[in-house]
């Protein structure tokens, strides 16, 4: 399986704390049948804008490659890719214009984008198509726990029409944000708004780097091959950078 969202990369955002907590997700990932991981850490490290604390490109490849050694050095068969959780803000579209953001494996084709807490802007419409003007698709990530869809999934509805992609997360499809999202999860699943399942996870213990329960209940809702095609081939295509849907 491939997981295109997680807070891996240690000491870099609000993940992984350490080497240690970083190499024991790690080793959680491939037990659960994950081969290949894309590191995404949050785009302003205190995730409040602050210049001062942006993890941009070259920060972000230097703390993956002494993640990647360490991998090799304790033989973890984990492949980790770079990425960034961008936040849709206008501080974060300058800085992709800047070309100082990573899109998912350093591509220029997808974009991790998370959707303001407290507001889906409305001129969201016109962002998509400045971001695909420039040839990139933005990937919403865990629109099942952002409040205004909660109340109104159909909101998604609009994102996927105007060329987003959505990735769920696996713990909300599996309780672990409590019932109310497991509840719209399946919803969304079930109306064919999710595109990509992904762990989003940030720690070895209370959010692990976990997706096999998630693709259970998965297949459970839309069958087997449509579950497993969220966890490997449309994956494959966004790290590749070849088109998804």
């Amino acid at each position: 399986m491939i997981d295109v969202h997680s807070h891996i990369l240690p000491g870099i955002d609000d993940g992984a704390r350490d080497m240690k907590d970083a190499l024991e997700m790690a080793r959680l990932a491939v037990a659960d049948g994950i081969r290949v991981m894309v590191a995404t850490p949050h785009l302003f490290k205190h995730k409040n804008g602050d210049l001062g604390a942006i993890n941009e490109k070259k920060v972000i490849l230097e703390h993956l490659d002494r993640f990647r050694d360490r991998l090799a050095a304790e033989d973890i068969a984990l492949e980790v890719l770079p990425g960034c959780d961008v936040p849709l803000s206008e501080k974060a579209l300058s800085l992709l214009e800047e070309d100082r953001v990573m899109t998912v494996n350093d591509g220029n084709r997808y974009l991790l984008l998370e959707l303001s807490h407290f507001a889906i802007p409305p001129s969201l419409e016109e962002i998509c198509f400045r971001l695909q003007s420039q040839g990139l698709t933005p990937i919403i990530t865990h629109p099942e726990r952002h409040p205004l869809i909660l109340e109104r999934p159909e909101r998604l509805e609009h994102l996927v029409d105007l060329g987003c992609l959505a990735q769920l997360t696996a713990s909300s499809l599996t309780g672990g944000f409590g019932r109310q999202i497991a509840r719209v999860s399946r919803q969304l699943v079930k109306k064919g708004y999710i595109h990509l399942l992904a762990s989003d996870a940030h720690d070895p213990r209370h959010r692990p780097p976990r997706l096999s329960k998630a693709v259970s209940e998965l297949s459970r809702l839309i069958g087997r091959e449509r579950a497993l095609a969220m966890v490997t081939h449309i994956p494959e295509k966004i790290i590749k950078g070849e088109l998804a849907t």
